[in-house]
């Protein structure tokens, strides 16, 4: 029994499938998590260690080296790399795709643990922590108060951000800026001397005192008792009170005789400021698989309850969100459903005028709510999310998801206008064309099904895209071959003929006879033409294959690149001052880049960052958040180039404008020089900087490598040292406990913890002035003179040293410049610059990373996704045509959309990017079902015994109709995509201009080459088989 047949006869069936269908999809959507992006898994596991007063070399060889040797042993790493700062070891573990990340966190706490005696003994407990890109912060909020550092950052800390963690999903609460009260003991240099104390001595002092001890526990018959003794520092007075040693029975040596206890700030690591006033900043993050969206909702309540909080209680005290990834989301999301609405006006515009039949537009037009919301039913089961790429999908699938109903639905229409009842004409018009139908729906599983199952971050990044089509794309079919033949038999009635009684009636009459008059001239000049392709087809081929190689010049002078410029309305600048710059000097820097910026009217915030995450004070960075587009008439990148321009005469200051925040590898191009010998990759790095530099294609190209800022060693006299019992150890210790002091102890107020420091006074902790005043301890206890024992020299090391797999690299960092030739061309110009001119000497090599990597993979798995299309495609033909010949008749239009694809990138002067990469997979499913619809119709008039070329005018004549109908329905669909509605949507215009071109190339020479091509490969099919049969044999048993 046909589908048709089978509907027909059971249509309450049928409809109930569907209000079953709908009613679910309604549940699934509503229910979809939002996101901006898939849930991307990156096995990715990073180990950050601070280790205080360390330069980048001792953080190399004392932690980093140390901690490589351990993980990299563990089972699936693919890459592990450091970056090595004053203080700080960033430690990033990269495992196959196939890794548990759960699995790998566990073994990279255990191998850490394993570590941690082979690692100084003073090191902050190492911070471990799985990543990927869904952790990233949704949102920073800033707080602003008048009061001072401290009441600050204990609102911030303990009334704020518990209130922000008790929100629903979300996962995490960072506190960026601001000062904690720390409680400082600033020792004296000559007391201690006088004393023969030594600094160490003080700190552990304090550590063993100012702390309740249990003493244990014991039982009196019924009656059990605890005892316990209180140390516990009661006020800041009893820390100075704490006795070091006794001079004698009446004189206690004490703390504060040694030196002065102060209730003051720690050392001041970072400032922001958002527009111009001092802030402290929250960053919060969401729970993995939360939705963002309602998080971000959630959050912003709660700023709004803590600010209501704030103003009864008179505090002059207030928050502000400052960045909010669900903007970006809201933006993109409105943007694709925005698509989504005006292509499905357009396809049922077009279908209405072609068709002319309200009934008959409404019948096609079912299939995108059902196909959309049954879709919605199979992404929920495969805990897909709404983001970009889903959607993006939904929203190219509008022209293709009309057009089972189309053929079906126009076919049932020719068979009411030949007079044929509506049952009927449903059975009878749908089973001609379901073969046609199934073909070309397989034809678009051939090409997507691939896409939904790459390999790779690339492969998990298009999943839902390829898999979101693939399942409407089987729902479309079922609308087509069941549930458009119920409604065209039950509820579009007889063909009417009756005249229209109101004005408007006339009107849209006379309009519809016009079309259709239209529609017949196009027609006759169609057959026409036809003719004469027919009658000169190597010319016809000839012309096309012309049209082909010219197409494949002008792509050449396409550019290529992994992601098209993006327009949300932010963006960051990043400075640096020289190396060992302090943050008073980076904060005059960043106050004259924060004025020049605040300049601009379409600026709404400007959020300044002095000093980074990582305690570099020569470092820091603006974010800029723009007013909303319709405000202003620049979008972000001209904005973008504006500030470059206002920043004339800072250049020194190696100012940055860009999309992304300056973590290793954000921008988008990044190139690793990598070797083990320093000097080398120094030399080789600079060499190649200065090339890059020359580059017009590439602007703001950055190195890595800083000189460093100077530093003064201390090298122990080997043989005074030993005879005087001072170690290596000793002194270290020591003089670390003198200038960057150590936090032994913790003094508590009102149930919040304050580290205790102690370290010289402000005055006394320059080495280079009191390194002749200095006394270290020796193993005895007593304090030798530093300068008898050890000297002190001046040198100079970098300011950060890189590691990847247990090589040093430097890293070469660039933005794409607008119109320049891409991301491919720069890649393709260095690899040459590598094997030529610049050739990398031996023990040096260079890699992409970052978005370079994932431009390459990106085009291995689209030329992967690619062959196995074309592979799919011609097997599903085979099969369903029972011929191995066949099916290169029809996918012989796949190269001829490729050419509408290229010329039309040329022409809008767009690049060929992600998007348009995707655009161009999906041609090959769209050309070959034109074809398919062609080639399917003339066969089965051959089989009535027509001859090829009056079977291939017929089936022109036939097909013309629904090709073009289908055609104009995919194009009206795309129109919102390749104008690009908003800001948000501009960078996915390629992906609309793409399917356009491509669209309009393939169908035009479709309707032309093909029946050519058809001509010979037909011929050649007759005679190859007619020398098969002739070796082999032929059985005409019917079975």
């Amino acid at each position: 029994m046909s589908p048709a047949l089978l509907s027909v006869r059971h249509p309450v069936f049928i409809m109930s499938i569907v209000i079953l269908m709908l009613t679910l999809g309604m549940i699934s959507l509503k229910g979809l998590p939002i996101d901006l992006y898939p849930d991307v898994s990156l096995p990715t596991v990073v180990v950050q260690t601070t280790y205080a007063g360390a330069g980048p070399q001792e953080i190399e060889t004392e932690v980093s080296k140390i901690l490589e040797d351990e993980v990299s042993t563990i089972s699936g790493v693919q890459k592990v790399s450091s970056q090595n700062m004053e203080s700080v070891s960033i430690l990033t573990i990269e495992f196959s795709l196939k890794t548990n990340l759960n699995f790998a966190e566990q073994e990279v706490r255990a191998k850490v643990s394993n570590a941690l005696r082979e690692l100084p003994d003073d090191i902050d407990a190492p911070v471990i922590r799985k990543i990927s890109p869904s952790d990233a912060p949704i949102m920073y909020i800033s707080l602003q108060a008048d009061m001072d550092d401290a009441k600050l950052y204990d609102l911030a800390k303990e009334v704020i951000s518990p209130q922000f963690e008790q929100v629903y999903q979300v996962g995490q609460v960072d506190i960026l800026g601001g000062r904690k009260r720390e409680i400082h003991v600033s020792l004296d240099r000559d007391r201690l001397n006088g004393t023969d104390i030594s600094a160490t001595a003080v700190a552990e002092a304090l550590r063993s005192g100012g702390r309740n001890v249990p003493a244990g526990k014991i039982d009196v018959g019924p009656t059990q008792y605890s005892f316990r003794t209180l140390a516990q520092y009661q006020s800041i007075e009893e820390i100075g009170s704490s006795v070091l040693r006794l001079a004698d029975v009446y004189h206690p040596i004490t703390i504060s005789s040694v030196g002065k206890i102060e209730d003051t700030l720690e050392d001041e690591k970072t400032r922001s400021r958002l527009n111009g006033k001092k802030a402290i900043n929250f960053s919060i993050y969401r729970q993995s698989g939360a939705n963002s969206v309602k998080v971000a909702d959630d959050v912003a309540a709660k700023v709004k309850k803590i600010n209501a909080d704030f103003k009864a209680k008179g505090m002059n005290a207030e928050m502000k969100i400052v960045q909010d990834t669900s903007r970006k989301i809201r933006a993109n999301v409105f943007d694709v459903y925005e698509s989504i609405f005006f292509g499905v006006l357009l396809t049922v515009f077009v279908v209405y005028f072609f068709l002319g039949s309200m009934k008959s537009t409404l019948i096609t037009g079912f299939a995108l709510p059902n196909s959309l919301l049954g879709a919605c039913i199979v992404m929920g089961m495969f805990g897909f999310s709404i983001n970009i790429m889903s959607l993006l999908a939904m929203s190219l699938v509008v022209g293709l998801l009309v057009d089972d109903a189309i053929v079906v639905r126009e076919n049932i229409f020719r068979k009411l206008e030949a007079g044929l009842s509506p049952k009927k004409a449903a059975i009878v018009g749908t089973n001609e064309v379901t073969l046609a139908v199934i073909a070309t729906t397989l034809a678009i599983l051939a090409v997507f099904g691939p896409i939904g199952n790459l390999q790779g971050i690339v492969g998990q990044f298009f999943k839902q895209f390829g898999l979101t089509i693939c399942f409407a794309m089987i729902v479309s079919l079922f609308d087509g071959l069941f549930v458009a033949p119920v409604l065209s038999a039950y509820v579009a009635g007889e063909h009417s003929h009756k005249p229209p009684t109101s004005r408007f009636g006339r009107w849209n009459q006379k309009l519809l006879k016009d079309f259709d008059r239209f529609q017949t001239w196009l027609e006759k000049i169609y057959v026409m033409t036809l003719r004469w392709a027919l009658d000169h087809p190597i010319k016809t081929i000839l012309g096309s294959v012309f049209i082909f190689f010219f197409s494949l010049f002008i792509a050449t002078k396409v550019p290529f690149t992994f992601l098209p410029p993006q327009d949300n309305g932010e963006f960051y600048v990043m400075f640096e001052l020289p190396p060992g710059a302090s943050l008073d000097g980076t904060d005059e820097v960043a106050k004259e880049i924060e004025t020049r910026t605040r300049k601009f009217k379409e600026i709404e915030d400007v959020l300044v960052f002095v000093g980074s995450a990582n305690g570099e004070a020569h470092k820091g960075s603006v974010y800029v958040h723009l007013v909303p587009s319709k405000q202003r008439n620049k979008n972000t990148t001209q904005m973008k180039d504006e500030l470059r321009k206002a920043y004339a005469g800072l250049e020194k200051y190696n100012i940055i404008v860009t999309d992304n925040p300056g973590q290793q590898s954000s921008r988008a191009f990044n190139l690793n020089v990598v070797g083990q010998n320093m000097d080398e990759l120094v030399q080789y790095s600079e060499k190649l900087l200065a090339k890059l530099k020359q580059n017009p294609s590439l602007q703001q190209v950055d190195s890595s490598y800083r000189a460093g800022k100077p530093e003064y060693q201390v090298k122990l006299k080997g043989d005074v040292a030993k005879a005087s019992g001072v170690t290596v150890t000793g002194i270290g210790m020591e003089l670390r406990t003198l200038i960057e002091g150590l936090t032994p102890a913790i003094y508590r107020e009102n149930g919040v913890n304050y580290d205790v420091r102690v370290r010289l006074k402000p005055d006394q902790r320059d080495l280079r002035e009191e390194f002749a005043h200095l006394r270290v301890p020796n193993l005895s206890g007593r304090l030798v003179p530093l300068q008898n024992v050890a000297s002190l020299k001046e040198a100079q090391g970098p300011s950060v040293i890189l590691r990847e797999n247990r090589n040093r690299y430097i890293q070469i960092s660039a933005d794409l410049t607008p119109g320049g030739k891409g991301l491919g061309g720069v890649m393709a110009e260095v690899n040459a610059l590598g094997q030529g001119e610049l050739k990398a000497p031996a023990g040096v090599t260079f890699s992409f990373v970052g978005e370079a990597e994932r431009f390459a993979e990106l085009m291995t798995n689209i030329m992967v996704s690619m062959g196995l299309g074309v592979m799919f495609i011609y097997l599903v033909l085979a099969s369903l045509y029972g011929s191995f010949i066949t099916p290169f008749t029809i996918m012989a239009v796949i190269p001829l959309a490729a050419c509408g694809a290229f010329f039309s990138l040329f022409i809008t002067r767009s690049s060929f990017d992600l998007f348009s990469m995707i655009g161009c997979v999906m041609l090959m499913g769209l050309a070959t079902k034109n074809s398919i619809l062609l080639i399917d119709s003339t066969m089965e008039r051959q089989k009535e015994g027509q001859s090829r070329y009056d079977a291939l005018i017929k089936a022109g004549e036939t097909r013309l109709r629904p090709i073009i109908m289908t055609s104009l329905a995919l194009i009206a669909g795309m129109v919102p995509v390749a104008i690009g509605l908003n800001e948000a949507s501009k960078s996915r215009t390629s992906l609309g201009i793409v399917v356009i071109g491509g669209t309009i190339s393939s169908t035009l020479l479709t309707l032309y080459v093909i029946p050519a091509v058809h001509l010979y490969i037909d011929r050649f099919q007759d005679w190859f088989m007619g020398k098969y049969r002739k070796i082999f044999g032929h059985d005409e048993t019917v079975v």
